[in-house]
This record gives C-alpha cells, structure tokens and sequence, in this order.
C-alpha cells in the first residue's frame, strides 16, 4: 500500500540540505489526508513515498538504505484539528528494528522528532511504553484530567537510556 514516488540524490554530510528537506516536507505534507514520508538514506538517496490514510511503510526502499537513514512522515489530521497525535509505538520500534537515525513528524501545526541513540529489542520498548502509559494514567487519575494527545504524553515519559524527544521543533 505504499509506493515509491520519487528518488532524488542528496549530500548526507550537509545538514543544511537536509534541514531544507525536512522543512519543505513538512510545509506540504503537514495537512495531507494519507501518510508521506521522505527517507534521506546515508548512500546518498531520498525516497519519497505516498502511503494510506493510516500508514507508509518505509521498508519498501529496503534495510540497507534505511539503516542510519533520518526521516520524516506526516500523520493526518481530522478535519476542523490543528493537529494530531505524535509518534506510535510501531513507529519506535520500526526505527529500532531498521537502526534509523533521528525521525521527524509533522501533523498540522505538530513538529516533533526523536532519536534512539542505543538499540533496544521490541519487547525493551513495549515495556517502556506500558510503563509510561501507566504515568500518564495515573496523572490523569490523580487530577481528574482526560487525555487528549495519548502518544505525545507516553512519549514525554518514555524513559529509555539514550533515548530522546523533542517537541515543538
């Protein structure tokens, strides 16, 4: 359900280029109905790829190309938000299956990004993400508060070493 749209070559080394990359992505994808996302892959390509509503899959440029590869996808809207949710558990732990490097969203006005400066295994995540999933329950309990962002709340207290996220980029 995802498919290559475009192939462009890219200097790796100039974070300039690639800054300009990221940014110009989020400009044209931070509304769009389906999933994009923009792979700038350290052998020197950027894959541009057009998903479904719900996912892209970024495997389909292959393991080689992704691994260490930065990226940006985009994550719908509904219409009359500003915004959606940040980033899914599938989408830690594809960047610790793959080895990704920093991986950027964008989804309205939402810009965030993360990086896993160690691996973990899908079960290491799953555990942190529970265990954050539970903070976030309790505070909500605590001060009789609903949530509104789920993953972005998991993601602030998703405590992994070497592990960051970064909001409002």
């Amino acid at each position: 359900m995802t498919t290559i749209t475009d192939i462009k070559p890219i200097d790796f080394d100039d974070d300039a280029a690639i800054s300009k990359e990221i940014n110009d992505f989020a400009e044209k994808y931070a509304y769009a109905d389906v999933e994009h996302a923009l792979e700038i892959s350290p052998n020197g390509n950027m894959y541009s790829l057009t998903g479904t509503k719900y996912d892209v899959n970024s495997e389909i440029i292959g393991r080689d190309a992704l691994k260490g590869s930065k990226s940006v996808h985009n994550h719908p809207v509904e219409p009359g938000k500003d915004k959606a949710d940040s980033f899914s558990i599938k989408d830690l732990k594809f960047a610790a299956e793959n080895n990704l490097g920093k991986q950027y969203i964008v989804s309205g006005k939402r810009r965030d990004a993360f990086e896993f400066s160690e691996y973990y295994s899908n079960s290491e995540i799953e555990t942190a993400w529970h265990n954050a999933y539970m903070k976030v329950l309790e505070k909500h309990l605590e001060n009789d508060t609903q949530v509104v962002f789920e993953q972005e709340e998991i993601l602030r207290e998703f405590k992994l070493k070497g592990f960051k996220y970064y909001e409002n980029l």
